[in-house]
């Protein structure tokens, strides 16, 4: 969520919470509804894998149909949250693809699940991108034509493309803008 900690800071515990849960409740069933595992909770970010834990043939389109509907779910929300006269941050997105490996991590006293590789640190590195933009969702074109070729198909226009220099990244990337 774009703003999380400044609007945190502001509110009582509670309703961070509460704010936190509402987000999650409306969030994670979209990405599970498009074969998405929920990674881990970070904070007010939500990391989720397609794929990795259970093979598909249609991991890239599966990821950007979850990343294109928990933004316009996120709008709606906004929406509903301005009408009650609360605050909800903006939701930003983003969606990378590649070899990762994946396991459990840690020591027997406590392990946890996660996955690690170019990949993951990409689709961060874009997440944070997108306010740099001024967009909500974006993802690398290489993820974009996989979609593409596992059956996903954009709702209205074709998606802007912009070449980046994405921060953290050695060389401009071609980005794929899946909302403004």
């Amino acid at each position: 969520m774009r703003g999380f900690t400044r609007l945190a800071n502001t509110l009582p515990p509670d309703r961070v919470m509460s704010l936190l849960a509402q987000y999650q409740a409306l969030m994670v069933p979209v990405i599970q509804k498009h074969g998405g595992s929920i990674d881990k909770f970070l904070g007010d970010g939500i990391m989720a894998t397609f794929g990795a834990s259970s093979p598909s043939e249609s991991y890239a389109a599966d990821a950007l149909r979850a990343c294109t509907e928990a933004l316009e779910v996120a709008v709606a929300w906004r929406r509903d949250c301005e009408a009650r006269g609360e605050n909800c941050p903006e939701v930003n997105a983003a969606v990378a693809t590649g070899r990762i490996l994946f396991g459990a991590v840690g020591d027997e006293t406590r392990l946890e699940y996660t996955v690690i590789g170019d990949a993951v640190n990409l689709s961060a590195k874009l997440e944070k991108h997108n306010k740099d933009l001024g967009v909500r969702g974006l993802c690398d074109a290489a993820a974009y034509k996989a979609a593409l070729a596992q059956g996903f198909a954009p709702k209205g226009a074709a998606p802007a493309r912009s070449s980046a220099e994405v921060a953290g990244v050695r060389h401009p990337i071609e980005l794929v803008i899946l909302a403004r």
